[in-house]
């Protein structure tokens, strides 16, 4: 009698796995499922693999959903998403799909910062609470988390603790379709025909950059790149953290920030120029 398949004898086809890189790609997670795939890793590796790019990437994201727990597994010809441990979305369904999913659960305030805690539990202060009192927090063995607090260009943070691990998020809301816009216009800038570019700067009036910039190129142009996941997800924050007695030092707590500062200025540049090459592509950049 033929032996009926398994979850750990079936795996998504090769398709799903490139496409889950390019998902982890929005983040600038370099997951390279696809490769570890191909080299024969067996499923629990993938599974491990998958679920800690994603974790990852939710933290990037900036969804605001660190207390939910984030996982994805090969489930048969496909990769499902899951959240507490209840499927949200699978892959094949495409970006859209589980960009809606991960919306539904999410509240912000009028500044796109997560209204959630990063706690289930846990002492919240604000987040411009002086130094002194936030160093006694730091120093103290508590769970603990700030409020969100402004920074400098447009960023803003919060700082949590549990357990033995000291977090810092640094985020700065920026739309799929803003980055999208912030690409579009350092493409529509870079053109070297003056004639094409008013013209492109001339619809962006009426269009938007983006808009402008889809528009020179096919009537498809948007429905194409809404199939992308770069449509739906881009960096928004960065977190870093720190184990162990580092996490109950002031001045490891202050280089955190700066760190996690600094990588989020870098990641939002890069996406920026990443997309700009996509929104390139096929343009006549005379």
């Amino acid at each position: 009698m033929a032996r009926t398949k398994t979850r750990t004898e079936t795996a998504p086809a090769p398709s799903l796995h490139l496409s889950f890189d390019a998902l982890m790609a929005t983040a600038a997670v370099d997951s390279q499922i696809g490769a570890l795939v191909e080299s024969g890793a067996d499923v629990q590796t993938i599974d491990q693999a998958l679920t800690g790019a994603l974790v990852t990437a939710q933290g990037r994201w900036g969804l605001g959903l660190h207390h939910l727990r984030h996982e994805a597994r090969q489930d048969g010809e496909d990769i499902v998403f899951l959240v507490d441990g209840r499927p949200a979305a699978r892959l094949s369904e495409g970006s859209a799909a589980l960009a809606a999913a991960y919306e539904a659960m999410r509240a912000t305030d009028e500044r796109g910062l997560s209204l959630w805690g990063a706690l289930g539990d846990g002492w919240r202060v604000p987040g411009d609470a002086p130094a002194a009192r936030l160093k006694v927090l730091i120093e103290d063995a508590r769970d603990f988390e700030t409020h969100w607090t402004a920074a400098r260009g447009d960023a803003h943070h919060r700082t949590w603790r549990h357990g033995d691990t000291l977090t810092v998020e640094v985020a700065r809301p920026a739309s799929a379709e803003a980055a999208l816009s912030d690409a579009a216009w350092d493409v529509i800038t870079s053109i070297k025909d003056r004639t094409f570019q008013r013209e492109l700067m001339r619809r962006s009036e009426e269009l938007g950059m983006l808009g402008a910039l889809l528009g020179a190129r096919h009537a498809g142009a948007r429905g194409n790149l809404n199939l992308m996941p770069d449509a739906h997800f881009t960096v928004q924050a960065t977190v870093h953290s720190v184990t162990g007695p580092d996490g109950r030092n002031a001045e490891t707590h202050r280089a955190l920030l700066r760190a996690a500062t600094a990588e989020l200025d870098e990641l939002q540049s890069h996406t920026t120029r990443q997309l700009a090459e996509v929104l390139r592509h096929g343009l006549n950049n005379r």
